[in-house]
């Protein structure tokens, strides 16, 4: 009788095992993209949001080394595990970082931030972090699917939070050169420190932007705990007591290995062209590019009806009446209305635009088309989610509806966001980089299997 082995083992396995050159084309460039999408999205969430500048001054104070790693917004160094927590946390502060739809996870921002600075902690490679990267997704991103789909948002977690713990110690270890049994430890202890809880909705609190710093940050306590014989819990993920039985209502264990080693959930990481929830984005996209094809008098708009699926109007469109009126940048990110509102008066959803409405506060149209707007679930969008992330919007301009429906996203592999449009990002959300820093970010990456970490880093130095 064959007894499956533990999937904390085959994790391991894989984070010790996987080459460079196992790696197809296609995955290695895809995962040059989502590495400078992540790090305009840590720059960004410095620039562009208040919570920055107060993430950098608390983890400063926690901080007692100057090396180590970078913290790319500042260019300034800290040690490899304060600096991740900074970096994860800003770069999930706009919530535009990279998506992975089927698990439900932005694993990005923890996966590159730990690898960046396990890279830079041990004289990494371009290679070797090109590795290190498609790792964390892969590991990220498949315990998110073996949560089931939603299954752990009922109950409360965040996996960005609580999934990329695990996926940070394995890319930690991996760069350190550690043997499989101490990833094994390092996971049994991440079973202790994932968290990642949703309350924040209530308030608009910060807390959903440090969970992936948090997630990097535990994976250098795991890991260094682990080098040094501490032992953690065996199965730690299909245990009694384990994660997926203690974080999901409906798990799905096979799905934490299916494909591993034979397919990439790499490739399934999505680019968001739009600083909103994800499930805001076929708004944005159905409606700029109505406003774009022809001349619509806002004043004449009758009524929006936006439908998504049922988790995407839990998130984005109930209780509807604080929809309409959001009063925070966290509430405005998750509003179906404001979204509406703002493709529709301003015909693009750039940083500048999503926080000068914000600044100078909406208009009265904008007010009365998020009035008019309303959110519903739709079974046919139930029925394909998450596999797909599809939406559908009807707009009645003077009497005549007119609706539109999309299945894919721009940004996903159906529709994907070519290199210079993830450096156009970077411009966008690195506005205090000169151009020659930015150009100089741009190729390291584009030649980033001949470079180094470190040659990726010091233009933000």
């Amino acid at each position: 009788m064959t007894t499956q082995r533990a999937i904390a083992d085959q994790y391991a396995d894989y984070a010790t095992g996987l080459t460079f050159d196992d790696l197809p084309a296609e995955v290695v460039d895809h995962a040059k993209k989502l590495i400078l999408d992540i790090m305009a999205n840590t720059i960004g969430g410095y620039e562009w949001m208040e919570s920055g500048p107060k993430i950098l001054d608390g983890v400063s104070r926690l901080n007692r080394s100057q090396g180590g790693a970078t913290i790319l917004a500042t260019g300034q160094s800290m040690a490899p595990e304060w600096a991740s927590l900074a970096n994860g946390s800003f770069s999930h502060s706009l919530d535009y970082d990279n998506h992975h739809a089927k698990g439900v996870i932005h694993a990005g921002s923890s996966v590159v931030n730990a690898a960046l600075a396990a890279g830079e902690e041990n004289d990494a490679d371009g290679k070797d972090l090109i590795v290190a990267v498609v790792i964390g997704y892969e590991i990220a991103c498949r315990l998110a699917m073996a949560l089931g789909p939603h299954s752990s948002h009922e109950m409360g977690f965040h996996p960005t939070g609580t999934c990329a713990t695990f996926s940070s110690s394995a890319i930690i270890g991996r760069l350190r050169g550690a043997e499989p049994g101490v990833i094994v430890d390092a996971m049994g202890l991440n079973g202790s420190q994932a968290a990642g809880s949703m309350q924040y909705i209530l308030n608009g609190a910060w807390n959903k932007r440090t969970h992936p710093g948090l997630a990097a940050h535990n994976g250098f306590v795991a890991v260094s705990l682990a080098q040094s014989g501490f032992i953690g819990a065996a199965d730690v993920f299909e245990g009694e007591q384990g994660f997926l039985q203690g974080y999901a209502l409906r798990p799905t264990p096979e799905e934490a290995t299916r494909t591993l080693g034979s397919e990439y959930e790499t490739m399934n990481v999505a680019i968001k062209p739009f600083s909103l929830c994800r499930y805001t984005h076929q708004t944005l996209d159905l409606l700029i590019d109505l406003a774009n094809e022809r001349e619509i008098d806002t004043t004449e708009v009758r009524s929006i009806l936006i439908e998504m699926p049922t988790y995407g109007v839990q998130l984005c469109g109930s209780p509807i009446e604080a929809k309409r009126t959001p009063t925070s940048p966290v509430d405005a990110q998750f509003s179906g209305p404001y979204a509406a509102a703002l493709a529709l008066t301003e015909k693009r959803a750039g940083m500048d635009v999503f926080t000068g409405v914000l600044d100078r506060g909406p208009s009265d149209e904008f007010r009365r088309l998020m009035a008019v707007t309303d959110v519903q679930q739709a079974d046919d969008l139930d029925a394909i989610h998450p596999e797909f992330w599809p939406g559908r919007v009807t707009i009645d301009i003077g009497g005549e509806k007119i609706e539109r429906y999309a299945k894919h996203m721009l940004g996903e592999k159906e529709r994907p966001m070519a290199m210079d449009g993830v450096q156009a990002k970077f411009r966008e959300l690195a506005p205090n980089h000169d151009e020659g820093a930015r150009e100089a970010v741009f190729s390291v990456i584009d030649d980033l299997e001949n470079r180094t970490v470190a040659d990726l880093v010091a233009p933000l130095g």
